[in-house]
Order: structure tokens, then C-alpha cells, then sequence
């Protein structure tokens, strides 16, 4: 009988332009402290961020529930933190989804590469 445990493990993706006067430097200067505080929050899993050709900011997180990733995006707003990096944002640019994982896997290793 093969008894598969069921996914929980929600992924946030969040999209965002920087303000004009804003830079790639100045977004990386927060990578630090959002990281510090992603690492302190109940059901984190592993963060990256990259930016694409055109500018568009990708910040994907790991959760292991949705609820918890609900909690922590609470007290993101809350930290200074969170209000660093959304002080750098084109507010009317930020899309925010919450998606289930449908599969999952890792590679030998894991994400190891986490900084």
C-alpha cells in the first residue's frame, strides 16, 4: 500500500518593480536583513530573488503551510525589514500570489546554496 503523505509546502511568489530613483544596489543592501527575518519565521523553507531583463523583481519564499507564510507576511509589513524593502518598491507594481506545491523535489544536497 503506498501512502503518500499529502503537500503542504505553499510557494509565495512576488513581483515587483523598484521605484525609479531605486537601484539593483539598493535592493541588494536588504537581502541581509529580509533573510535574518525570513529565518526567524515559523514554517520558512528557503527564499530567492532575482530581477529579469526588463527590470521585474521575482522574490520567491517557501513555506511549509500557507497559514504560516500568511503569518510571517503579516509580521513582514511590521519589521523594519519588510518596510526597507517595500520603501524601495513601485507599490503599484507588487503582485502577490500563494500557490500549493504540486510536486516536489530536491537535488542531492538540497538548498544548501541558501544564503
Amino acid at each position: 500500500m503506498n501512502m503518500t503523505k499529502a503537500i503542504t509546502t505553499t510557494i509565495e511568489m512576488v513581483t515587483y518593480r523598484l521605484k525609479a530613483d531605486k537601484t539593483s544596489a539598493d535592493l541588494a543592501a536588504t537581502h541581509g536583513a529580509v533573510n535574518e527575518f525570513l529565518q526567524t519565521q515559523a514554517g520558512f523553507l528557503y527564499r530567492s530573488s532575482s530581477t529579469d531583463d526588463s527590470g521585474l523583481v521575482y522574490d520567491i519564499v517557501y513555506w511549509q503551510t500557507l497559514e504560516l507564510a500568511q503569518a510571517a507576511g503579516e509580521a513582514f509589513m511590521a519589521h523594519p525589514a519588510g518596510q526597507a524593502l517595500v520603501a524601495l518598491t513601485d507599490e503599484n507594481s507588487i503582485i502577490m500570489r500563494h500557490m500549493l506545491a504540486e510536486t516536489e523535489a530536491a537535488g542531492e544536497g538540497g538548498c544548501s546554496n541558501a544564503a
